[in-house]
């Protein structure tokens, strides 16, 4: 889902409002009102438990009630945390938070995602840095503590002083050059996304494999259902895992085998599901037994002819019933966890992230990668400076 940022000045409001804790039932949740007024609202709703009056300066903590004048709601602790920023910080049940959210919709605060407050803070604090708002908000959903880093870099080196150098020299730059670096940006932001969203890899391979053997071993639990009949795994599973650099979401996928497409509806729709998941992986381990390594016939089913390449790692499972291990390939089992660690060194050599520099120069969000695409096809300097300009300063969205 995306929000498009609106400024005050678009918007009659004068008070933004919105639950930035999960929307279930808790011990405790959050509320944030920000805003020019929010402290006169502040002051209309809240009634302090020492009956003394209202000290709502910066950094100031405020126990008491929010009450709607006929009622208290609930018992609340208030965090002063800025000028027009504040945290009503309440009991978690959702009936209590929505007549909160109600109260506050009544003196003409407008309700929203967190995300809007997210951004309208960030505003204050950056002013017309698009690109450090953007990253404000990012920064909060990224799946590593590399991601963070990487993100950061963006707003003072990175992305941003890459695009005020290009802005800065855009009369004696070559166009070719500009657009070179565009593309480099892109290249290098598909691996940093994976640090920032993490990874979808997919298990495949011929039925009775052992893909789900190592699906129950990458997991460290018995998620799937593991049998000597071929094609037991007739649906998909999904477990995330931590590597050592990244967060990965492993799939563990029906055996590819092109005879079982037309044997019932059953098998078909399981082919069909393995062959699109396939398609949006950002890795494939295509797992082979050991005992029939010759036999490759079955990986045609990974991707066709009219597929994007995919990105392959071909694993040999079942090593342990293997007397001969002197042929080539990457070799593992998935019973006994012997070459587990070499497969995740490889997966994440295979994705780039193994040594990834995390002070490359990328983009982060899809509004990012969009406008470089069009610097790419861009044919004049005219366009690629009001692009640039875009970047730095326009408008953007946020997920």
């Amino acid at each position: 889902m995306f929000m498009e940022y609106r400024s005050f000045t678009q918007n009659p409001a004068k008070v933004l409002a919105g639950l930035t804790t999960a929307k279930s039932v808790a011990a405790i949740s959050s509320i944030q009102i920000v805003g020019e007024n929010s402290a006169d609202i502040i002051k209309s709703i809240f009634r302090p438990i020492d009956k003394k009056s209202i000290d709502i300066s910066e950094e100031q903590i405020l126990h008491g009630f929010i009450s709607d004048g006929e009622r208290d709601i609930d018992e609340v602790v208030i965090g002063c945390e800025g000028k027009g920023s504040f945290s009503i910080n309440c009991h978690g049940n959702p009936l209590i938070v929505e007549n909160i959210l109600e109260l506050l919709k009544k003196h003409k605060a407008r309700i929203t995602a967190p995300q809007e407050i997210l951004t309208y803070l960030s505003r204050q604090k950056y002013e017309d840095n698009t690109i450090a708002i953007e990253a404000y908000s990012a920064i909060t959903e990224s799946a590593t503590l590399d991601g963070v880093k990487i993100i950061a870099y963006q707003t003072k080196m990175g992305l941003l002083q890459t695009l005020q150098w290009w802005l800065k020299n855009l009369n004696v730059l070559e166009l070719d050059d500009i657009k070179a670096g565009a593309e480099r940006i892109l290249n290098d932001s598909k691996i940093a996304e994976l640090f920032i969203k993490g990874a979808k890899i997919v298990i495949a391979g011929p039925p009775n494999s052992g893909k789900s053997t190592l699906f129950n071993y990458l997991c460290g639990k018995e998620k799937a259902i593991v049998t000597d009949i071929a094609g037991t795994t007739r649906d998909w599973l999904s477990a995330k895992i931590r590597l050592k650099k990244i967060i990965v979401e492993f799939f563990d996928t029906a055996g590819m085998d092109e005879t079982l497409s037309g044997k019932d509806a059953v098998d078909a729709e399981s082919q069909k599901q393995a062959a699109l998941l396939i398609e949006i992986a950002d890795l494939v381990l295509f797992v082979l037994d050991s005992r029939f390594r010759g036999n490759d016939k079955p990986r045609q089913s990974v991707g066709g002819a009219n597929h994007r390449r995919i990105n392959e790692l071909v694993v040999f499972n079942k090593c342990d019933l293997v007397k001969d291990l002197s042929f080539e390939g990457l070799k593992i089992s998935a019973k006994t966890g012997s070459g587990i660690n070499v497969l995740i060194e490889k997966i994440e050599q295979a994705l780039g992230v193994w040594d990834f520099d995390m002070k490359k120069t990328v983009c982060f969000t899809d509004r990012q990668r969009k406008v470089l695409e069009q610097i790419i096809a861009a044919k004049r300097k005219q366009q690629i400076e009001r692009l640039i300009t875009e970047l730095l300063k326009g408008s953007f969205v946020i997920s």
